[in-house]
């Protein structure tokens, strides 16, 4: 299984920067997986609540909105990736354009469907191939079995979903992008909490390292002992 090396390379879209004059927190995601498992439809579903079903094969688009997560104000920006992994026997080759985006992604939807057992299967490359990426860094994602409407066309179950993020360490959710927005919204908002706690540990380790130990109050006792010492010497 590999990440399949596509005709010509595709570039992602600008990454764009937080707005200077809100301060809000800001919080970056990658949805991943195979094509036609619906990504692009979960995006729009979140941000929009409308659900569309059709989408021309995309090259990695940008989308950045402002959301309201349990109170708190994010600048939320989900990188959408073109479905360019394929079930093959060799072992993951990287593409640069995925590399890229996996480097500037603070977490991670690891997107199967529900009626592509391939897609599922491509799951665990893909996770394999983040930790490539970032070995050394804790980073939040979610499996996430889509078109769980599709039940007379399932290839996958969820018991099969549910053993694979145990096996990789993932919180997984089994969805309709389709018929619930509310499933769509609990994956999103669930990878932004994760995102902002670590976030929140961050600032706290840099506010710890940057504040410098107060020296201790001198003893005056020690003071007065030291002083007497000195004029003692001096009479000698």
């Amino acid at each position: 299984m590999r990440l399949s090396i596509m005709s010509h390379s595709y570039l992602l879209a600008p990454i764009q920067e937080c707005p200077s004059d809100f301060l809000v927190k800001d919080v970056k995601l990658a949805v991943l997986g195979t094509g036609s498992v619906g990504k692009s439809a979960m995006i729009v579903r979140y941000l929009t609540k409308r659900f569309i079903g059709d989408y021309e094969p995309n090259t990695g688009s940008l989308y950045s909105r402002l959301v309201h997560v349990e109170g708190d104000q994010i600048f939320l920006q989900i990188q959408d990736t073109p479905g360019c992994i394929e079930v093959q026997e060799d072992i993951a080759q990287t593409l640069d354009s995925l590399s890229r985006c996996l480097k500037w992604a603070d977490g991670f939807l690891l997107v199967y469907s529900i009626t592509d057992y391939n897609s599922y299967q491509s799951i665990r490359p893909l996770y394999q191939h983040i930790r490539k990426i970032r070995p050394d860094a804790k980073i939040p994602f979610i499996i996430v079995g889509n078109k769980g409407d599709l039940t007379h066309s399932r290839q996958v179950t969820a018991n099969d979903g549910l053993q694979l993020a145990n096996e990789l360490g993932s919180v997984f959710l089994e969805i309709s992008t389709s018929d619930s927005y509310q499933g769509v919204c609990d994956v999103f908002q669930f990878l932004c909490k994760e995102v902002g706690k670590l976030h929140s540990c961050g600032s706290a380790d840099k506010r710890r390292s940057s504040i410098i130990p107060r020296p201790k109050s001198p003893n005056m006792q020690d003071l007065k002992r030291r002083f007497k010492q000195a004029l003692s010497y001096k009479v000698k």
